[in-house]
């Protein structure tokens, strides 16, 4: 057995049966002499129930992880294409095909024993967005031995530090093992039996509503969500426009201020020329002036001389 096989078959157990097995295949495993893989089998952490319950989604409901993640595809590529009717379409799809899964996750750890609480649901739901958002994200959930939920915020690549307990394994697309059915309870007394029914009746049917009213609330976040995505495509779009046609009245302000600047030193020079002009029109009449005098001179002395 090396790490990778350990691997497998560790995170393929409940909870309970986790930390005990592990220690044995890391004694085994130093017995036979190998203490390099004791130690690294023995280093693998214990997941905590969301994570856990996202490997038993991978062993045993491989198709409808598949499913988000094709959904996930989906939605960016339209996101991308800045398509409104089908980003409002498939965000409503998103939470239906989310809540499902999550459901599935609750019925597989019930069926192991384990309660799945709201918490643990929440980021069973938050590690399958992150997959639908991310490829290397998918990968992980899609190997079956997650140790931590995954989160994405869908700006940046999701972090996957310690994610998972052997990078590189193939996706676990099959059940490794079985799940377990729960151990058959001991006969109780039939009064104390009827109490604990309906103790556990009204827990269930308290869960169910809150259940349903947690869907209904994520729906209608969704949906919102969905037109919200829908008006970002539709001001990115606007925005696109606005810029281009920014830019061109920009290239024509400074087209224009250019031919002003050109037309402002033209009329400097034509006022020089007013102002020469002006000038030369003064002295042509003083010279003027002083011929009509001349003239007028000489026209009364030939008068005299008459």
């Amino acid at each position: 057995m090396d790490l990778s096989a350990a691997a497998v078959e560790l995170y393929a157990l409940a909870p309970s049966e986790f930390t005990a097995a592990r220690n044995a295949m890391a004694k085994d495993a130093k017995a036979e002499g190998d203490a390099e893989l004791a130690k690294g089998i023995a280093k693998l952490p214990k997941p905590p129930v969301a994570a856990w319950a996202i490997n038993m989604l991978a062993r045993h409901r491989a198709p409808a992880i598949d499913g988000l993640v094709e959904l996930g595809e989906a939605l960016l590529q339209a996101q991308h294409q800045l398509d409104r009717t089908a980003l409002r379409d498939l965000g409503q799809k998103r939470q239906r095909e989310l809540t499902a899964v999550v459901r599935e996750a609750r019925e597989l750890a019930e069926q192991q024993g384990v309660n799945l609480s709201q918490a643990a649901a929440d980021d069973v739901e938050s590690t399958l967005r992150a997959a639908m958002a991310d490829d290397d994200a998918a990968a992980a959930v899609r190997s079956g031995q997650l140790v931590r939920p995954l989160e994405s915020s869908g700006f940046e690549a999701v972090d996957l530090t310690d994610a998972v307990a052997v990078p590189g394994l193939p996706s676990v697309a099959r059940p490794v093992r079985s799940v377990k059915q729960a151990e058959p309870r001991k006969k109780k007394d039939p009064e104390e039996e009827k109490k604990q029914r309906e103790a556990e009746q009204r827990r269930k049917a308290e869960q169910e509503r809150e259940r349903k009213a947690a869907e209904a609330d994520l729906e209608e976040a969704e949906r919102s969500l969905g037109e919200a995505e829908a008006d970002v495509a539709d001001a990115s779009e606007r925005l696109a426009e606005v810029s281009a046609r920014s830019k061109k009245l920009a290239a024509k302000v400074r087209e224009l201020k250019d031919a002003l600047e050109d037309a402002e030193a033209d009329l400097g020079g034509a006022e020089r020329d007013e102002r020469s002009a002006e000038r030369a029109v003064e002295v042509a009449k003083r010279l003027a002036a002083r011929e009509r005098q001349a003239a007028e001179r000489a026209r009364d002395r030939l008068k005299a001389l008459g």
